[in-house]
């Protein structure tokens, strides 16, 4: 018969304990007498057990195989979505995409009573890119840990463990690298106020109002990328949205990133200048009142970084990293400190400033007090 525990007892430490249902990990019996030792670890079994705890040697890739999928076996999502945690799908894809490149290939033959803390922590410091074999970043490995705690969670749930391992992983400790914005010199060669040269460096009407949209904007680009004429006031100089092109199928669908997070949709005030070019866009094609397509389908991320960066040549700007969505970067920089806090924030779709959205160099922030109503005046006298 399989011994259910095994004890060591180390100089000057309590007895520790290991158990069959959690192999791997040594736990303190909190005693150096033997015979209460035994008690403890009898009546910890009994609680274990008790609460259900199946002696099984199903594994991980019996039990989590599909778990993220829309039917999942274990109705994960619906429990989510009753507990009021709203998630995009791209997010369960996304997590879909960790449990089948990384989870499953490295520990879905184990068995679930076999994974423990000291396992998944290896595993997610050695973790690297299925795709360039180089390490991942720390938060994607963060992500991938996520991802594993949410299943095993589930199998603590269910009793097929005693404790979820991933709890006593700690998250990798990382810094994102800010995106780059671009600087009002850049903007400017970009966006000159000569219409020939523009329309020359963004190769074409339709290009041309794309960035100058996203310019001045600070739209998503998934969210501007959708828009249509019906989207546009004219005596309003402004867009209001509540679609976006989806990142992945680059079709049109009726939300955009904060619908199920509280704003459904998204504003957006445009420069004279643009709305020009923009009426003359519509009038252009009259018949089909989406605004950006190419081919006949909606413009997507992939291709509209590919025309930036043709773009920014022409210009005779370095792109260097920088991609379309540093515009929206670029428009919060530009901004903060120059439009009233709730307007700023609405037009952004944020309930918060978010310093990862805010590039200031140190003469911006003297300017941006400078221009606060009354400091001037104040530092005058």
């Amino acid at each position: 018969m399989k011994k259910m525990y095994r004890f060591a007892q180390r100089k000057g430490r309590a007895i520790q304990v290991m158990f069959a249902h959690i192999p791997g990990k040594w736990i303190s019996t909190g005693t150096a007498d033997m015979a209460e030792a035994v008690l403890w670890a009898d009546k910890k079994l009994r609680e274990d057990l008790g609460k259900g705890l199946q002696n099984t040697d199903m594994t991980l890739g019996e039990f989590a195989t599909g778990f993220f999928d829309k039917e999942d076996k274990y109705g994960f999502r619906k429990r989510q979505e009753r507990r009021g945690v709203l998630v995009e799908e791209s997010c369960y894809l996304k997590k879909a995409g960790y449990l089948n490149n990384y989870i499953l290939p490295a520990h879905g033959d184990y068995a679930l009573t076999a994974i423990s803390d000291v396992l998944v922590e290896d595993f997610i410091l050695d973790l690297v890119s299925v795709k360039t074999g180089e390490a991942l970043s720390g938060d994607t490995k963060n992500k991938v840990l996520l991802a594993y705690s949410d299943i095993m969670r589930e199998a603590k749930r269910l009793g097929y463990i005693a404790e979820n391992p991933c709890d006593h992983v700690k998250p990798v400790v990382f810094s994102s690298k800010p995106r780059e914005v671009f600087t009002v010199e850049e903007l400017q060669a970009l966006f000159p106020s000569d219409k020939e040269r523009l329309l020359h460096i963004w190769d074409g009407l339709m290009w041309t109002v794309y960035f100058l949209m996203l310019r001045d904007t600070g739209f998503r680009p998934g969210e501007l990328a959708g828009l249509s004429s019906l989207d546009y006031y004219p005596e309003l100089h402004g867009v209001v949205t509540m679609k976006s092109v989806d990142y992945r199928t680059h079709n049109l669908k009726n939300s955009i990133k904060t619908t199920k997070k509280g704003q459904p949709f998204k504003e957006g005030l445009l420069s004279p200048f643009t709305c020009q070019l923009l009426e003359e866009l519509i009038e252009s094609h009259p018949d089909d009142q989406r605004l950006f397509t190419v081919n006949n389908k909606y413009i997507y991320a992939e291709l509209a970084n590919k025309h930036l960066v043709s773009s920014c040549k022409r210009a005779g700007i370095d792109l260097r990293n920088r991609t379309q969505y540093c515009f929206r970067h670029t428009w919060q920089t530009m901004y903060i400190g120059r439009l009233p806090e709730n307007a700023r924030l609405l037009l952004m779709g944020h309930t918060h400033t978010r310093k990862d959205y805010t590039h200031l160099e140190p003469k911006q922030l003297l300017q941006r007090v400078r221009s606060i109503d009354g400091v001037n005046e104040m530092f005058e006298q």
